[in-house]
């Protein structure tokens, strides 16, 4: 009766044992997963808009509609490397060969026909409520901080981030990402210097590129118009070898 019980303690012993060393691999590997401040979920945020890669490139379908009106579309294929953008609009024909370059902080757009390239803002809008930064992109981490705000919804992680620069097309960001791995945004809303609210977007759908996950949906809003609103869809995300030379503000007229 002794040997069985000193047997039983000892199996009971050892499950607790097993128990507690996969428990703490478990909360390993949750750690290792789970950002411990601001400035890691802002760069979480940005990697949903690109490839870990020197370069890549990425297609743009954006469909705007609005209340008693038909809606409109326009398709873009986009080159990032770095800083860089080049944006080349496929569609509609009257936009076809147009081409917004980014570098930096400064944005290019080049008209065929007129041999000009126009000095435009970042805040312009490009169609419905897309914007121009929206379709280049934001470099979050580098020109915002970034602060966790209290939540009351325990599944959700509120984020707001202010621009370093006064020159930033959204003076603050507010963004709501799901509170677990891998912290999807949910929703984010886009402030102006002065306080007003200029968008809402929705994050509806992600998709899978290379391995890594991506936005695949995202519905913007205006909040001040109501029944007008733009889809856009993010697609073929691929690794792409981009020289320097094509983010060239004299090259881009012969592109």
């Amino acid at each position: 009766m002794k040997k069985q019980l000193l047997k039983y303690t000892l199996l009971f012993m050892l499950f607790i044992n097993t128990f507690i060393v996969n428990s703490e691999q478990i909360n390993d590997k949750i750690s290792e997963i789970t950002p411990k401040n601001a400035t890691q979920l802002v760069s979480i945020i940005d990697s949903y808009r690109g490839l870990n890669t020197a370069g890549f490139s990425f297609d743009i379908t954006n469909v705007s509609y609005k209340e008693n009106r038909d809606s409109r579309t326009n398709q873009l294929s986009v080159d990032v490397k770095q800083d860089n953008s080049l944006v080349k609009f496929q569609s509609p024909a009257r936009q076809q060969g147009r081409i917004l370059l980014k570098k930096h902080s400064d944005m290019w757009l080049y008209i065929p026909g007129t041999r000009k390239v126009i000095r435009i803002s970042p805040a312009q809008r490009l169609l419905g409520e897309t914007s121009n930064a929206d379709v280049t992109g934001s470099n979050f981490s580098r020109d915002y901080s970034g602060e966790i705000m209290p939540q009351d919804n325990p599944e959700q992680i509120k984020l707001i981030l202010s621009a370093k620069e006064n020159n930033m097309s959204y003076q603050k960001v507010i963004f709501w990402l799901q509170n677990q791995a891998p912290f999807k945004p949910i929703k984010s809303e886009y402030y102006a210097r002065s306080g007003k609210l200029l968008k809402t977007a929705q994050y509806k759908a992600f998709k899978e590129f290379n391995g890594e996950l991506k936005v695949h949906k995202m519905l913007l809003s205006d909040p001040l118009i109501a029944g007008s609103y733009t889809w856009m869809l993010f697609d073929n995300y691929r690794s792409s070898q981009l020289p320097d030379a094509l983010f060239n503000k004299e090259a881009i007229v012969s592109l």
